[in-house]
């Protein structure tokens, strides 16, 4: 009965921040005009329409290959992402800790600034090298693929 009642409770919950999250998308799509904008500019919209056309071809290509590549482009694109996020924090949590000789007055050290940019650069590299691990544990050898 306990997980029956909690199920029902997580149930509405989620469909009220799906209501909500609906209506949100509704007024700020409408409130923004962004109709107006793309008839007003529609070759704006080109660009839209075929970073969806190749983002689904690469979706589909990358399924069309065979694990082992798959795992190895899994590896490398979470290698790349997560070497990323470490380079951006760290060059970023470097220049507002005001540790560059070239901005030291402009930016200076701004307490909660550089303990957020720090520690959300951790959080989500943390998770991407974590990702990357659970891949690398799932290791595709050749007699699989």
């Amino acid at each position: 009965m306990k997980k029956f009642v909690t199920g029902i409770i997580a149930i509405i919950a989620l469909g009220w921040f799906v209501v909500f999250a609906v209506q949100d998308t509704i007024q700020d799509f409408s409130e923004n005009h962004v109709v107006d904008y793309f008839r007003e500019r529609p070759l704006l919209l080109l660009p839209v329409v075929a970073i969806g056309v190749v983002g689904g071809l690469v979706a589909f290509a990358f399924f069309r290959i065979s694990p082992r590549w798959q795992w190895r482009i899994k590896l490398l694109t979470l290698g790349l992402a997560g070497s990323f996020v470490m380079l951006a924090g760290g060059y970023f949590s470097f220049w507002t800790a005001g540790l560059s000789p070239y901005f030291e007055s402009a930016i200076g050290f701004h307490g909660s600034t550089f303990w957020v940019i720090l520690l959300s650069t951790i959080a989500v590299a943390g998770v991407i090298w974590f990702e990357f691990y659970q891949v690398f544990k799932k290791r595709v050898y050749d007699r699989d693929a």
